[in-house]
């Protein structure tokens, strides 16, 4: 019998739990994720297509996202960031994804070095 309550108050709680657990701890502000974490990386401009917003970058490692050197293509956030880059410029930049669920990278910030 006592097994049974015993079990019978395990289960109870178990489907209780989930409801606390969504619940913040009183006193405590929940925070909420608004900005995009970005990451910074150094390359070559390889090609620049403004029509399409697009960059190609032979770029160095960038450690913070685990990517090794490579040649990869980019859109910028805005076609400014293109202005006045070329074939051979020595860069520095910034990016985030495009939206945090998304494998898309965008180029948020661009200048020489």
């Amino acid at each position: 019998m006592k097994k049974r309550i015993g079990l019978m108050a395990l289960l109870l709680f178990g489907a209780t739990l989930p409801a606390f657990a969504e619940q913040p701890i009183a006193g405590m502000k929940m925070k909420k994720e608004t900005a995009q974490v970005t990451h910074h990386g150094t390359g070559k401009v390889v090609s620049v297509d403004r029509a399409k917003l697009r960059i190609k970058l032979a770029h160095e490692p960038i450690k913070s996202l685990g990517w090794s050197a490579m040649m990869m293509d980019f859109s910028v956030a805005k076609a400014s960031l293109l202005d006045g880059l070329k074939a051979g410029d020595a860069v520095r930049f910034e990016l985030r994804q495009s939206k945090p669920e998304d494998l898309i990278w965008i180029i948020v910030k661009i200048e020489r070095k």
